[in-house]
């Protein structure tokens, strides 16, 4: 709750001398336009950066736009469909489903992350605005400006097209620019995947801490967040289910050395709150580390891992989330150049649709909040 209080006065105060300092300079002239709890940036060197590209790889961009028409159309099938089956899996099925959540700092998401959660998001934003901007005007539709924006703590981007142009484009045309943001997303993730494999030992070789019990056995030992746990009196820890059969012959008070990527040690466990027989040494949260084959130790292995990995999370997320045909999403504005080669009908199946994905997102929301 500390954490989670401090962020919040520490947002309220950013966003505060930011409003007082946007009143006090002309901040127009650099392109920035400041509102309470809102910036947004329009940058004419990215706007010529989209037309440089556009017309260097002209013909690589109206090859990607072939391919994003079928990337977006089977995104949007297979969002659907998953949050259906997550359903499926509690009401029927009766297991545990996989998580939905609104990401609110310090609520659903914790602080710790919040860092590599951002990264990913500028670079999922660029990449995603960039591939719209760049085969619109592969299409011939212009881009009028281009930027970024904050609200409140989230990241976001901007290509605005020249909407007449936009408008009177052959459908397929339009469905090119739709698709483009979430299949470059697709496409980027895939890539992070691929580094992902490749840099990195898929075996892992101990436990992260991310989180200790407060006045625990861990914390009062000097063992904080970011340290890695390799071995508990020379039994190697490589797992959760490593930690826990070695803990299972640990009775109270018992010493344990501590073997982490900081030095030794010496730590005492404790009676676990629940049950006096039992041990624990207050380790609350961690994840697996896989060292890099590159040899970077740590803690540099940790933060680009971690980067990576947060990375492809956002980058798939964002690239199956877009596909939904919910309005304002680019899933909607697909489904809308759809629609319209089927007169009534379509009309008809796309305000089913949407309402069909509302519902199924929000459903998957609660479950996961519950």
């Amino acid at each position: 709750m500390n954490e989670t209080l401090n962020f919040a006065f520490f947002l309220l105060t950013f966003w505060l001398v930011v409003y007082i300092l946007s009143r006090k300079l002309s901040l127009s002239r650099y392109g920035l336009d400041i509102r309470p709890f809102f910036i947004k940036w329009e940058s004419k060197k990215f706007r010529d950066l989209l037309y440089r590209c556009s017309s260097r790889w002209g013909r690589a961009w109206r090859a990607f736009s072939w391919v994003s028409m079928f990337i977006g159309v089977g995104l949007m099938a297979l969002a659907l469909a998953f949050l259906l089956w997550n359903i499926v899996r509690v009401v029927i099925v009766h297991e545990a489903s996989s998580s939905v959540a609104l990401v609110i700092p310090g609520v659903t998401l914790r602080l710790y992350w919040l860092p590599y959660f951002l990264v990913a998001v500028v670079i999922t934003i660029f990449i995603h605005e960039a591939a719209h901007g760049a085969v619109a005007l592969s299409e011939s539709i212009s881009v009028k400006s281009a930027g970024a924006l904050l609200l409140a703590t989230f990241f976001g981007g901007f290509v605005e097209l020249d909407e007449r142009e936009l408008n009177v484009a052959p459908p397929k045309a339009k469905i090119k620019v739709f698709s483009a943001g979430s299949a470059s997303n697709l496409l980027a993730g895939l890539i992070v995947f691929l580094l992902l494999s490749g840099l990195f030992i898929q075996i892992p070789s101990g436990l992260i801490v991310l989180e200790t019990l407060e006045e625990g056995p861990l914390q009062r030992a000097g063992i904080r967040t970011w340290d890695i746990i390799y071995a508990l009196n020379n039994h190697e820890i490589h797992t959760l289910q490593d930690l826990g059969d070695f803990m299972s012959s640990v009775k109270p008070g018992e010493e344990i050395v501590v073997r982490t990527g900081r030095g030794d040690f010496v730590v005492t466990a404790a009676p676990s709150p629940g049950c006096g027989q039992r041990a624990i040494i207050g380790l609350v949260s961690s994840i697996p580390y896989y060292p890099s084959r590159l040899g970077l130790g740590y803690p540099l292995d940790v933060h680009l891992y971690l980067t990576l990995n947060w990375l492809f999370i956002v980058l798939v997320s964002v690239a199956a989330l877009n596909m939904l045909p919910i309005p304002y999403l680019d899933g909607d504005r697909l489904l809308q150049c759809l629609a319209e080669r089927a007169s009534r009908v379509g009309a008809a199946v796309k305000k089913l649709l949407n309402a069909l994905s509302i519902f199924l997102l929000l459903v998957n929301i609660v479950m996961s909040s519950v």
